[in-house]
Order: structure tokens, then sequence, then C-alpha cells
């Protein structure tokens, strides 16, 4: 594997929050529609970066197998390890 995959956080942060964002007409829905934007937000740029950073250690390690050698399966099986939320 000679390239490793890298997402840009802010810019995948930004498109899951706007695909999450409901428009609000009430003036007092728009504290909690930006509390909950900001939720959807932070989740997935750190979401990102935790990718990145599992990535990029994977991509330099040369005992592990990387994520393009695996099998369903066993990517399946790391991905649950890897999960935290």
């Amino acid at each position: 594997m000679s390239e490793r995959t890298f997402i840009d956080p802010e810019k995948f942060a930004f498109s899951f929050a706007d695909s999450t964002a409901k428009p609000t007409e009430d003036k007092g829905d728009v504290v909690p529609a930006a509390k909950k934007y900001l939720l959807h937000y932070l989740t997935a740029y750190y979401l990102v970066e935790d990718f990145n950073a599992e990535e990029a250690k994977n991509f330099t390690s040369s005992t592990e197998e990387h994520f393009k050698d695996m099998s369903f399966g066993e990517l399946l099986d790391r991905v649950q390890k890897l999960n935290k939320y």
C-alpha cells in the first residue's frame, strides 16, 4: 500500500453537520439547533482526527496488516476494536 487515506476533518465535519441540520423557523429553536449542529460538527471532526491518526499509524507500521489487505470480516473486527463511540 503506497498511499494512505486522509480525510480533511474540517471539510468532513462541515458536510456532516450540514447534512443533519434542519431549518428552524421558530426563533426559540435557534440555540438548541446551534448546539445540535455544534455537537454534530465536533463529533465528526474528532472522529476523522482519530481515523487519520489510526490510518497514519497503520500506514507507517511494517508489522501490522494494512486496511487495504484485510478481508471484510477482518476490517469489521478492526473497526469494532477502534470504535470508541
